[in-house]
């Protein structure tokens, strides 16, 4: 009678609560799925990163290489614009009876070649700090 009264007490199905080799074994394999699963979840967050890092690299080596052309095309400009100016000078300087203010249209031209190298100049740099302070838009122009 005393089986009778225990299993009278308990809640419904608390019989069937007791760990057996088979619950036991359910519980084990559930905790192994959630463990799969939640893996699985990782190593997407991760491949999400490494793409999100990948295009972050692609678009800082397009904005270093627009740079580097923009620097290129300033040195450039400013060895023409000195090779051009020199020029002029030293032909107007050994010129017996030249004028040396003729050819200031040519050397006003100098002049603003190297403030638009000087303004290119100024755009790279900043992209270069853009890139190192992390201000970097993806959309950027590549001219």
């Amino acid at each position: 009678m005393a089986a009778e009264d225990r299993k009278r007490d308990q809640p419904a199905g608390a019989w069937q609560t007791h760990s057996g080799p088979e619950t036991d074994l359910e519980r084990r394999e559930t905790a192994v799925r959630a463990r799969e699963t939640a893996v699985e979840a990782r190593e997407t967050a991760v491949e999400t990163r490494e793409t999100a890092h990948g295009e972050r690299i692609h678009a800082t080596q397009g904005i270093r290489a627009a740079a580097d052309e923009r620097d290129a095309v300033s040195n450039a400009r400013d060895t023409a614009a000195d090779k051009r100016e020199n020029d002029l000078d030293r032909a107007d300087m050994l010129e017996q009876t030249g004028n040396y203010g003729t050819h200031w249209p040519e050397r006003r031209n100098a002049n603003l070649d190297r403030g638009h190298a000087k303004d290119d100049r100024t755009a790279s740099h900043d992209d270069r700090i853009a890139l190192t302070e992390g201000d970097v838009e993806l959309d950027t122009d590549m001219t």
